[in-house]
């Protein structure tokens, strides 16, 4: 096999499937499918999958947030300030402004200003993320035991058989609409953990707009792809 890909293996799962996601190949597969069944699968799947990683290539890059002036942050638009040689090193959010400060003892300036923002931006979207679960989870009758926020780039939520529900960073700054999709998606993973037609059932009935949203974020979801030097 000439495609480099992650596999993902599934007791539940029944069939194969392809995801391509910032020019990563993911393939996920039924536990007990011998790797040589899936190889000669995906081979079938070999022009489809160049023809996807090209159209992904060829889209343009986001630009860093520290070379932004201004940052999209669960739908509100801020300026950004950067400050360094300053007493201590913090982000402060007034109005529609978001300062980052860096402690005149900084080495690595532009690191430090991408871990500050990061820190603020995942806790924001952590507390937005916990209230949108809590009214869907509510909904359905269902419950959750955690969410956190990561900076990843091979999806954009997770649930595991906890209960517990991840999202990525890189939404933070997409529309609210789209969000709360992501949010949706692993909610509806509480109740069923597969993607079979009882699961999107499920989406649709607690976040009726869901195509558009996925179409969203098929077009448009390297725009959030900022939080690098």
């Amino acid at each position: 096999m000439l495609i480099k890909y992650q596999l993902k293996r599934s007791k539940k799962r029944k069939t194969l499937a392809i995801k391509i996601k910032f020019n990563q190949v993911m393939v996920y597969a039924p536990y007990y499918l011998p790797i040589n069944v899936v190889e000669d699968w995906l081979s079938t799947k070999q022009v489809w999958i160049e023809k996807h990683l090209r159209n992904q290539q060829n889209r343009p890059v986001a630009n860093s947030i520290l070379q932004q002036q201004n940052y999209v942050l669960l739908g509100q638009t801020y300026a950004l300030r950067f400050e360094q040689h300053a007493i201590k090193s913090e982000v402060i959010i007034d109005d529609a402004i978001i300062q980052i400060y860096t402690s005149k003892r900084v080495k690595h300036t532009q690191e430090k200003q991408l871990k500050l923002l990061m820190s603020v931006v995942s806790t924001r979207l952590t507390q937005y993320c916990e209230i949108q679960a809590s009214h869907m989870a509510n909904k359905l009758g269902v419950s959750f035991s955690k969410v956190s926020v990561k900076h990843i780039r091979s999806r954009w939520g997770s649930c595991d058989s906890k209960g517990r529900l991840q999202f990525n960073l890189q939404l933070a700054s997409a529309p609210l609409w789209v969000i709360d999709y992501v949010v949706a998606h692993e909610v509806a993973h509480l109740q069923v953990m597969d993607h079979s037609k009882r699961f999107w059932q499920i989406v649709k009935r607690i976040y009726p707009d869901y195509l558009n949203a996925e179409k969203w974020l098929k077009n448009k979801g390297f725009e959030l792809d900022i939080f690098k030097i």
